[in-house]
């Protein structure tokens, strides 16, 4: 069974509880990263499978691991398995939960156990919330799908027993609105789970672009692009997380908020394997936010 998460109410705590560890669960992860395959735990498969340890995501020459220990079998990367996991525990097969992501093997999987999950794409700022839209990925075959913008949900105030974002976050222009967004769909009780990259030991969130009222992108640092199934260009990073996002779901009206752990290397659950100072080390982590009011 994969373990449970450990779950923290502040970053502090968080921090607190992983450092005297830290090195010890670098030092794992090096020795992992320079294997070719891992034999581990799936969650999705329900037994020991062979997971390829380079998802072709990388620091300089390094893997990064998040990223990476890819089951053979089912596809599901390190951060996807932990999330598939938490939505095990924290969701009933007969909750209605908003998934914003629907062509992944992850968004497959959701389907199948959830069969009330409503997954999405993001199309375009100017496609109506909930439209059918069609999409075409890198191999340009076309797929229908309902589009939902994170800033602009579709969803009425209070009618969604969950919502899951997988690294969506980080690419939203207003990471505030956004949340508050997640909030308004939710159910009193209900509860956001999400991931995204995120550094405890960042001091300070750090915004890369901004959207003027035109629609216009201004970069304040570097670009930053990730990887998307769908546009092959990659999708631009408005925000790197870090201490003080507390404080942001804070601001979005969140009353419930918690930081999950779950660092287990037999699972494939590790750090990202980032060897260039502790800022942007990233632990197998998971974002909880429960709407009590």
């Amino acid at each position: 069974m994969y373990p449970e998460m450990r779950w923290y109410g502040s970053v502090d705590a968080l921090v607190s509880a992983v450092s005297p560890s830290l090195s010890t669960m670098c030092g794992i992860d090096a020795e992992i990263a320079a294997r070719e395959f891992l034999d581990g735990y799936c969650v999705r498969c329900d037994g020991v499978r062979r997971l390829k340890v380079d998802g072709g995501a990388y620091f300089g020459t390094d893997v990064n691991l998040r990223e990476g220990l890819v089951c053979q079998a089912c596809g599901l990367n390190s951060r996807t398995r932990q999330l598939f996991a938490s939505m095990l525990r924290q969701y009933g097969r007969g909750d209605r939960i908003a998934l914003l992501e629907a062509f992944s093997p992850f968004a497959s999987y959701v389907s199948s156990v959830f069969p009330l999950a409503e997954l999405s794409e993001y199309h375009g700022p100017s496609t109506p919330g909930g439209q059918i839209s069609v999409f075409s990925g890198p191999d340009n075959v076309p797929r229908e799908a309902c589009h939902q913008d994170m800033l602009a949900l579709s969803f009425a105030d209070g009618s969604l027993d969950g919502i899951v974002h997988n690294d969506v976050l980080e690419h939203v222009p207003d990471a505030v609105a956004g949340l508050a967004e997640c909030r308004r769909v939710l159910k009193p009780g209900a509860t956001a789970l999400f991931t995204m990259p995120w550094f405890p030991w960042l001091p300070e969130t750090l915004v890369r672009g901004t959207l003027d009222v035109d629609g216009k992108l201004h970069e304040i640092l570097p670009t930053e692009l990730h990887g998307d199934g769908i546009r092959p260009e990659g999708i631009y990073t408005f925000f790197n997380f870090g201490a003080d996002f507390a404080g942001l779901l804070a601001a979005s009206g969140f009353d419930g908020i918690e930081f999950g752990l779950g660092y287990d290397p037999f699972s494939g659950a590790t750090t990202n394997n980032y060897r260039y100072g502790a800022e942007f080390l990233m632990l197998p982590t998971l974002i909880r936010a429960t709407k009590w009011t």
